[in-house]
């Protein structure tokens, strides 16, 4: 036998092994996009879409920035670059209420222009934000290769692009999905710089990154004193980049790159809000108009003075940041303030619940996040005192990001969590990789870590093309998810799939609660007969009534009392139920 014959085994499996390597992450990504694709165009606009499209439209035809108070524009503005690039797009500061800064109103005379056409721009931004998806998938693949090697590398990009609730967040146009991508960046440049192995373009790329994050969602703010406390406990314990340096060289080379940090993120806020009336007094800024925001009208054009640092401020002192920018930090601070009907554990909530975020994270990852997640703490205790830089930053960074939002009472879904998701899914890769190591002599223990990694894809496949539903097998599933969580799981995704259903099998006559003018729009658009159908509504017997899961659950108990108790004829996707009433004399 040749010696080439006898090492063609060994070769075949180590050119296997590489080709593995190197196609396995572009298969990923590609099978991220399908996933994404998947029936995104038989999904209903949801309420919030209208709204960020309408914003990302206007920062492309205006530098007057009155509509991002609700949302800062960064990720707005990327998801509408093919709307922008449509000719024959309707002046939205022509419409009655730009003048207000109502964005609602904005959203909902543009698309009445043209339903069917705003409809088409709507799916064209949703293919912007998949772009997104994909691209916080890539990036979580770079960076794990770059900290931890190939293998970590690929078992991190499996958990973000196989992840149902990453999946079903990046096929919609919000801020949440972009602010899961500029938080991974933000904390995974802050390791690469505080690894000291990075160079000099990591400082760059890292402030680059958190302004990045600071206009695309407010929470984006809190990776100010997030990353600035985690940068000074590793100069203190002389870690990193900080390593065998002296105490005052290693506090002031930090000063001085927060001080940097701090002047380019004011720079990018600025640049993004186009200085849109930046640099105004407290007192003008105090006694600018207010936008109409919904979460306004009860301060009589005195939110800011109610909610905003300004007041606490000298009157004369001009603020370098945009009016629209300060004001939607107030905005946000009083909305969180009022609090927000939701439902959470089988009762309607209306100022939060400090366990919402962690069950949420809980349930809405896939088994193998929360088992490797779990492994990966038992692991860490045993070696506190030696843990990484970039373990410390992304843990530290998932752990303070999660006690913030446990104290919110705004309990509107997981997406608010999103930018702790790719944090989790990484510190999962760093489980896994270690795992791997520790189990090297017995080869099925590593196929059965293998194997859990890639049952992330069954969890995807399972719930398909519905991925906005899905819930963990650790609650069984959707049916115990929804004795849980509803109000993210119910965004109106699924009227369109009503009408399909209705016109199919004839079913009328019909009563429907359509929820909100661009919902009714929407439902309208199918051109299926309908009734209202309202609180105290009383169905005609023989009739059937359709209400959404969240508007059974959240409403006072004496409206729908003829649905309560009630198992429904038909679910759509699980989130509206449909009822036949019955016929004669004893329909109420």
């Amino acid at each position: 036998m040749t010696g080439h014959d006898a090492t063609t085994p060994a070769f075949s499996y180590r050119k296997a092994a590489r080709w593995t390597a190197h196609l396995a992450p572009f298969a990923l990504l590609i099978a991220m996009f399908g996933l994404l694709q998947w029936g995104h165009r038989d999904d209903s606009p949801t309420e919030d879409e209208w709204a960020h499209t309408t914003r990302g439209l206007a920062w492309w035809q205006t530098s007057d920035m009155r509509l991002n108070y609700a949302h800062p524009p960064l990720a707005n503005a990327i998801a509408a670059i093919p709307v922008a690039a449509m000719k024959g797009n309707a002046d939205l500061t022509s419409f009655q209420h730009w003048k207000d800064a109502n964005t609602g109103r904005v959203a909902l005379d543009y698309i009445k222009q043209d339903y069917a056409r705003a409809r088409e721009q709507l799916f064209r931004a949703r293919v912007m934000m998949m772009l997104m998806a994909v691209a916080l998938a890539a990036y979580v693949w770079f960076w794990a290769r770059w900290f931890w090697g190939a293998r970590a590398a690929l078992a991190a990009l499996a958990l973000v692009a196989l992840n149902p609730t990453i999946i079903a967040q990046g096929r919609y146009v919000t801020t949440d999905l972009p602010a899961a991508l500029v938080t991974m960046l933000a904390v995974g440049e802050f390791a690469r710089y505080a690894s000291g192995r990075a160079g000099r373009w990591s400082l760059v790329t890292m402030t680059l990154a958190i302004g990045a994050a600071a206009v695309t969602k407010y929470s984006g703010l809190l990776l100010v004193p997030i990353l600035g406390a985690i940068g000074v406990l590793l100069a203190a314990m002389g870690r990193g980049r900080f390593e065998g340096k002296p105490a005052a060289r290693r506090f002031g080379e930090l000063g001085l790159h927060m001080l940097l940090a701090g002047v380019v993120m004011l720079l990018v806020i600025n640049a993004v809000y186009k200085f849109d009336h930046t640099g105004m007094t407290v007192r003008d800024i105090l006694a600018a108009p207010e936008p109409q925001y919904s979460v306004s009208h009860g301060y009589k054009q005195h939110l800011m003075e109610k909610h905003s640092p300004l007041r606490f401020m000298p009157a004369g002192m001009p603020i370098p940041l945009p009016y629209t920018y300060l004001f939607g930090t107030a905005a946000v601070t009083a909305l969180n303030a009022g609090g927000f009907t939701s439902y959470f554990l089988g009762e309607v909530v209306r100022k939060g619940h400090w366990a919402y975020f962690p069950v949420m994270l809980l349930i809405k990852n896939p088994p193998a996040t929360i088992l490797l997640l779990i492994a990966g703490v038992v692991l860490a205790l045993r070696r506190v005192r030696s843990l990484s830089v970039e373990v410390i930053a992304t843990g530290a960074t998932a752990a303070l990001f999660l006690a913030s939002f446990m104290r919110a009472n705004l309990n509107m879904g997981v997406r608010h969590a999103m930018p702790i998701m790719p944090l989790l899914a990484v510190l999962a890769a760093r489980s896994f990789d270690r795992l791997w190591s520790l189990a090297a002599p017995r080869r099925p223990v590593q196929l059965a870590l293998a194997g859990l990694v890639a049952s992330t894809a069954l969890s995807a496949l399972l719930i398909a093309p519905n991925f906005l539903g899905y819930f963990n097998l650790f609650i069984g599933g959707e049916a115990g998810g929804h004795k849980i969580s509803i109000y993210g799981e119910d965004w109106g995704q699924d009227r369109a799939a009503l009408a399909r259903y209705v016109k199919e099998h004839g079913i009328q006559p019909l009563y429907y609660n359509y929820q909100t003018a661009t919902r009714r729009v929407e439902w309208e658009y199918f051109q299926v007969p309908y009734k209202p159908l309202r609180c105290n509504t009383k169905p005609k017997p023989g009739s059937w009534v359709a209400v959404h899961a969240l508007t059974l659950r959240t409403a006072p108990k004496k409206c729908y009392k003829a649905l309560r108790g009630r198992e429904p004829d038909v679910e759509i996707n699980r989130h509206i139920y449909l009822y036949r009433m019955p016929p004669g004399p004893a329909s109420p």
